[in-house]
């Protein structure tokens, strides 16, 4: 397991409206199919990450992932786990 700094953009679709954040974590990404990735966000956590419903992965200023959040799961040392679908 290697943890990566990254920066996340998520959108969490709302009644009024999407709503964007970003926030800088610490992640370990795993691809599962070529369609699909997991990507854990090590704690702490941004607290409304796991109501996204798309993510970009900024890995560098040419590097990223972008994806549909397909499944979230809060773990018991505090990080989040995420499916996302390209």
């Amino acid at each position: 397991m290697t943890a990566t700094t990254a920066r996340l953009n998520y959108i969490h679709d709302t009644l009024l409206g999407p709503i964007a954040k970003s926030a800088q974590c610490n992640v370990v990404i795993t691809p599962i199919t070529p369609g699909a990735f997991q990507v854990q966000v090590l704690s702490p956590v941004p607290e409304d990450l796991h109501k996204a419903d798309a993510l970009t992965i900024f890995l560098s200023s040419k590097e990223h992932l972008t994806g549909t959040v397909a499944h979230t799961r809060k773990l018991d040392n505090g990080d989040l786990e995420l499916q996302i679908d390209v």
